[in-house]
């Protein structure tokens, strides 16, 4: 996935069910409870995109669509609900899923334990899948969700800030190779926890490499100290291209079709992206982020990999 492009929400085809209200299926145990449909779905509306949204952990919303798992599952309770808006980040753009709660506000309604999220990118429609908490007792089966009815949703605080963190770093990773002189376009960003990297379309002689290492390792670290503020703005498509295309013309916006781009600038560096991040680069000094070596340059592709713990 590209950390670099934007999951554009609103470049997307409205999502039509017929207006007789078809019925759904929820397979429990022998049993199948029936349930109405929502004769249509927007796109949903995801609250991070906003530079506050970007923050927001909770939100309330209403229930769109539910479906159960396949007829014969281990686990009847596991499901994947469709609501109108949510402040949980779907897996994409090179970011993993958030996941948290989404709980029924009605006292003693269902309770969603949220263990993925997912864009289809042609609708704009985010699934939130999960496990139903029996909240009633083991000897009672777990609630469920009714459409329209209104939920909760809940981020994991803490999962969200890593994933948070781990964003941004690879932005300043960006950062520092412009810094260093290497303006080299980005294609891809690796931010999950098991091994973040990003890379580059060029390469770099090998004799450079060292060095060029030392420098990027003490230019990420510098930006660090610096403190510099994460800015998050939706602007039209003409100015997001003038920005982004500030220091080197690394980014081609000929396949954006939406006329909002939503540009994200980390460590002064501005550039198209769909993901969360933290307020600072100062925010990265407490796990310590930093780049590591060695630098890879193989067929055309530079990568560079960072983690927690490299300060």
């Amino acid at each position: 996935a590209n950390h670099l492009r934007l999951i554009n929400n609103n470049n997307v085809n409205t999502w039509h069910q017929s207006a007789d209200k078809p019925k759904g299926r929820l397979a429990q145990s022998d049993d199948t409870i029936e349930f109405p449909i929502a004769p249509m779905a927007e796109p949903t509306e995801l609250i991070h995109l906003t530079y506050e949204g970007n923050f927001c952990l909770e939100c309330e919303s209403t229930v769109i669509k539910i479906a159960g798992a396949d007829a014969g599952a281990d686990d009847p309770n596991k499901v994947e609900v469709q609501i109108d808006r949510t402040s949980m980040h779907p897996q994409g753009g090179g970011q993993p899923t958030d996941v948290g709660i989404i709980s029924s506000t009605t006292e003693g309604g269902a309770k969603l334990k949220v263990e993925k999220v997912t864009i289809d990118r042609e609708t704009g429609i985010v699934t939130h899948a999960g496990t139903l908490i029996n909240v009633h007792g083991d000897e009672e089966p777990a609630a469920t969700f009714e459409v329209g009815s209104k939920v909760q949703v809940s981020v994991d605080a803490d999962n969200r800030r890593l994933l948070s963190e781990c964003h941004t770093a690879g932005h300043v990773v960006d950062s520092a190779m412009a810094r260093c002189g290497q303006n080299l376009p980005p294609t891809k960003g690796y931010h999950f926890m098991d091994g973040p990297y990003v890379e580059y379309r060029g390469k770099i002689p090998p004799e450079e490499r060292e060095t060029l290492l030392g420098n990027l390792k003490a230019s990420f670290q510098d930006l660090v100290q610096e403190d510099i503020d994460t800015t998050i703005q939706n602007l039209p498509k003409e100015k997001a291209e003038e920005v982004c295309n500030n220091i080197a013309q690394n980014f081609d916006f000929s396949d954006y079709s939406s006329e909002t781009v939503r540009v994200v600038s980390v460590a002064n560096f501005p550039c198209p992206c769909g993901g969360t991040h933290v307020k600072s680069t100062g925010e990265l000094k407490e796990r310590g982020w930093g780049i590591k070596g060695p630098i890879k340059s193989k067929k055309g592709v530079v990568r560079i990999r960072y983690g927690p713990d490299c300060a």
